[in-house]
């Protein structure tokens, strides 16, 4: 059988089966450690934003859950490795830019490193939206849990979002004295060093927490030109956290955090674009046209996909601070909420974009800078029996300057080339205000109504220096050499949601919602003249959720199943469109909307505690996403959008960076070694369907389907001291997360291969 062959086949019936009689909230069931007959744990999630704590089984809306005992036992690093343990989530980053989040949940997403461009999956720290897309992939250092919600969510969270919400929450003191300390020491040389160590201040009423961690790695490509290997790790977290209690109603944590990151920027592999070339309009001829990188330098990127030829070896140099004030005051009839935060973040950076021993296409030395702030405030309920329900107010601002220099090849043959640098400098200003809300009321004790309904305003502004020569050392918008662009633009949408909850029984839940869903237009902060600044139009979505959660055997086993169907409505995409000018094709970078698109799919996961020392997880996805229209966009890539030509291409393409099918299984197992001390091992295996990586479809992007398998065996003792020895990807598999085919070259970025360690824990 062909590796191709290998690669791409699809779920097998035993596979389905396991899927479903198991289920995945990844690794998150663990026995209970009681004297009664063992069960699944109890998921309690924060998300819902209710008066109280609330078990994940009893919300009616597909949610995964991972607390901090999961993440740990998957050795899972950041968010990437979250959403390889849920269904018809890709958690990624952008690639070309580290640290830049393209999240994608049910097929709707960012592929894209726009900074002005809003995300459809929106990312929630401590209960602060992260408006600002470098430095916004987090780690899983210090974390009390991650909750990935599916489907446009805006009735409970402050900032909407159209595809889902990925919430993290940090580690809160809780008044005791104990530390935490964790070293790992792996292959590329990695060794990561985090320490908690949390405090009594004033017995009863204030506690502290401080935590630290330091990370450093080689990077996984060898630079043949350098030497080096890169995207290189060196990364520092230092989180502080405080909570006062003086009462037993009011609670008040502090948290701020200060992240700096050193390493190196992202490893493009330069694919040979003489295979498979583009069609391109050239002197009014379509021909064969490789890309810059082989036409004129004729380049042979290396064979192995390891290997790599920068004549940049390039840099991240980020930092990034942010405080945090969550507060709750529980005033009898209800809570009383309020999260407010700032976050300042400076992004320099020099990427090698054409991952080649030439300067084609290079951003050298970029400057960016972000500064946020929000405020929401919440009142939740439960003050009957029959009616709860959530109410709430928010604010969020953010300023960025974006400063973006280019170094790209203009003309000339390979032996004298002629490099155009250019920089284009943008500022920008939004804010965004609305009123939610979200209640339920019984009308008996198993049927229940769910109303929600969200009102948003939001506004942007945009003054933008184009690309120019003069700026390119100075960086000083106010000389701007040429006519600024600018532009500003307000939106609002009502979002409301409706649903049905039927509690069959005391352990069986089933429901269906109907929600809609909003992301505001967006400017193009690299914009090269007025036409392409945008906005593009807002994006709308009709979201229809149905389900059913259960637990099963003595809460032994857990499966939730959930189907969904998405009407969007000015679906908003980055396209790169190839133009030609004087003869030469030249990449432009366009938000557009999409026109209309409908999406379909569903989801199966749970656990299931064999005995008292297995437990199986496992999870099944499946995505069927089409486009109904397509329109302004080249398809064929000729140079000219010919509506009667491309309208029917554009119809029939897939949606990028989404797999139809995936899935993934894991089995833990536990064992006494003695009356203080356990042996447990885990495996688990992740199987990405094939997929597109570009709007455009390119074949020369298109990613085999494939699959990662990790495993671990630890040996604890006390429940304090652990020991771990663990391996990720052992299958070696090759694949990537983006990709780029335009005029000046055709790369792809990521790709983690087989990695191993060990691991030793303390806590005291």
């Amino acid at each position: 059988m062909s590796k191709r062959a290998e690669l791409s086949w699809r779920p097998s019936l035993p596979v389905l089966g396991l899927a479903l009689l198991s289920g995945v909230l990844p690794a998150t069931a663990q026995e209970k450690k009681t004297d009664a007959a063992p069960m699944l744990d109890e998921i309690v999630v924060v998300s819902q934003k209710r008066a109280g704590a609330v078990d994940v089984q009893a919300v009616s809306v597909a949610i995964t859950a991972f607390d901090a005992n999961a993440l740990e036992k998957s050795f899972a690093t950041d968010l990437v490795d979250v959403g390889r343990m849920a269904p018809n989530i890709q958690l990624n980053q952008s690639g070309t830019f580290g640290g830049f989040s393209n999240f994608f949940i049910r097929g709707i997403g960012s592929s894209n490193t726009i900074r002005t461009v809003d995300p459809a999956v929106g990312t929630f720290v401590d209960g602060i939206y992260i408006g600002f897309g470098p430095a916004s992939m987090q780690d899983t250092f210090d974390i009390a849990s991650v909750e990935v919600l599916r489907g446009p969510q805006g009735t409970l969270f402050g900032k909407n979002v159209t595809g889902g919400a990925v919430s993290v929450m940090s580690t809160r003191p809780d008044g005791e004295l104990g530390a935490d300390i964790k070293i790992t020491y792996g292959n590329y040389d990695r060794l990561d060093v985090s320490a908690a160590v949390q405090f009594p201040i004033i017995e009863g009423q204030l506690a502290g927490k401080i935590a630290a961690m330091s990370k450093s790695r080689d990077g996984y490509f060898k630079n043949l030109i350098t030497g080096r290997n890169k995207p290189d790790v060196d990364t520092s977290i230092l989180r502080p956290t405080f909570r006062w209690t003086p009462n037993e109603v009011l609670t008040i944590d502090l948290i701020g955090e200060y992240y700096r990151d050193k390493g190196g920027s992202s490893a493009s592999q330069n694919l040979d674009s003489r295979n498979n070339p583009r069609m391109l309009l050239v002197n009014g001829q379509l021909v064969a046209s490789p890309a810059t990188v082989q036409r004129v330098f004729g380049y042979a990127p290396p064979a192995d996909k390891y290997d790599i030829n920068h004549n940049d070896q390039g840099y991240v140099d980020t930092t990034a601070a942010h405080g945090i004030i969550d507060a709750s005051l529980d005033v009898g009839h209800g809570v009383v909420s309020l999260v407010t935060g700032y976050r300042d973040v400076k992004f320099n950076s020099s990427t090698d974009f054409d991952g080649s021993p030439y300067t084609v296409f290079e951003f050298p030395d970029n400057r960016e800078s972000q500064h946020q702030y929000s405020g929401e405030l919440r009142y939740a309920s439960s003050f009957s029996d029959r009616v709860e329900f959530t109410a709430g107010l928010y604010y969020f601002t953010q300023e960025m300057y974006i400063a973006e220099r280019r170094a790209a090849y203009a003309s000339g043959p390979a032996t004298a080339p002629v490099i155009s640098r250019t920089v284009g400098i943008a500022k920008t200003d939004d804010s965004s205000y609305a009123v939610f809300g979200q209640g339920s009321v019984k009308f008996t004790d198993q049927l229940s109504l769910i109303l929600g309904g969200r009102y948003t305003v939001e506004k942007k502004e945009i003054e933008l220096c184009p690309f120019n020569a003069a700026l390119y050392n100075s960086l000083d918008f106010n000389a701007c050499p040429v006519a600024r662009l600018s532009g500003d633009d307000k939106w609002n949408s009502f979002s409301p949601k409706v649903g049905l909850d039927w509690k069959i029984d005391e352990d069986v839940l089933a429901y269906a919602s109907w929600t809609k869903g909003f992301r505001s237009g967006s400017f193009n902060a690299r914009a090269t003249n007025a036409a392409v600044l945008g906005p593009v139009d807002q994006e709308t979505v009709s979201s229809y959720e149905a389900g059913l959660k259960s637990e099963l055997m003595g809460r032994r086993l857990r499966f939730n199943a959930a189907t969904f169907l998405s009407d969007y409505t000015n679906i908003q995409r980055t396209v790169s469109d190839t133009v030609i000018v004087n003869g030469l094709p030249t990449v432009t970078q366009v938000p557009r909307n999409a026109a209309s698109a409908t999406i379909w799919g569903v989801e199966l996961e749970g656990s299931y505690l064999v005995t008292d020392a297995l437990t199986l997880d496992a999870s099944l996805g499946y995505t069927n996403a089409s486009y109904d229209s397509f329109a302004n966009i080249d398809t064929n890539r000729n140079g000219v959008y010919e509506p009667a030509i491309d309208g029917p291409i554009a119809k029939d393409l897939k949606f990028e960076r989404v797999p139809k099918w995936q899935y993934a299984v894991a089995a833990s197992y536990e064992v006494p070694v003695s009356a203080n001390s356990s042996l447990r091992f885990r495996t688990s295996y992740t199987w990405v369907d094939d997929q597109f990586i570009d709007t455009l479809n390119s074949p020369s992007l298109a990613l085999d389907a494939y699959g990662l398998w990790d495993a671990s065996v630890s040996y604890s003792l006390d429940d304090s001291y652990t020991i771990s020895v663990f391996g990720r990807n052992l299958g070696d598999a090759e694949y990537y997360d983006f990709g780029f085919d335009g005029g000046t070259h055709r790369a792809v970025w990521g790709g983690v291969p087989r990695t191993y360690g060990i691991e030793l824990s303390a806590k005291f």
